[in-house]
């Protein structure tokens, strides 16, 4: 079974700041806590959400869609509700929600929105092309996360003793 990245943002300007929230679609499916620079309108009031295109990126945005699990049965319908918060990400060609990153941010993220499960001091954004962030020992001229520690996100599945993810905590030092 394929497993999507899950966020928790701890604390936001976004959450007070609704300057920093924008809608996007993108022609790639995101998982939430993955990075993406918003550049040109592709629709009213909607951006288009692209790959950032190097590790020095500024402006960076985290997706952070609401969260409606669902899965895709066998004829290719979408049926919503089932599943949990590992089981969804933004559809391609689907309106998602990215917050624009701000310096002192506080978020955690999964590993499947990171490179790899090797930490190091920081993060910045992938310039692969793929949306997720990178492991780096130094720092770059554009954004980048600091890491904080390693801990876990809550996500009930209904199973006793189950129901978390390792998750890693960042804080935005330079945007």
């Amino acid at each position: 079974m394929t497993y999507h990245a899950v966020t928790k943002l701890n604390a936001m300007a976004a959450q007070d700041v609704q300057a920093y929230n924008a809608d996007f679609i993108s022609a790639s499916n995101l998982d939430n806590g993955f990075a993406c620079v918003l550049l040109t309108m592709s629709g009213s009031e909607v951006y288009a959400a692209t790959a950032p295109s190097s590790a020095s990126s500024t402006g960076v945005y985290i997706v952070d869609s609401p969260v409606l699990p669902f899965v895709t049965n066998s004829a290719g319908d979408k049926i919503n509700g089932i599943g949990t918060a590992r089981d969804f990400y933004t559809i391609a060609g689907e309106v998602g929600v990215a917050r624009r990153l701000q310096l002192g941010d506080e978020i955690e993220i999964s590993a499947e929105a990171l490179d790899s499960s090797t930490t190091a001091a920081y993060a910045i954004p992938d310039d692969s092309g793929n949306y997720k962030w990178k492991w780096s020992a130094v720092t770059v001229n554009g954004c980048y996360l600091q890491y904080l520690s390693t801990g876990y996100i809550s996500v009930p599945d209904g199973g006793i003793n189950s129901g978390r993810v390792t998750s890693y905590k960042f804080r935005v030092a330079h945007i």
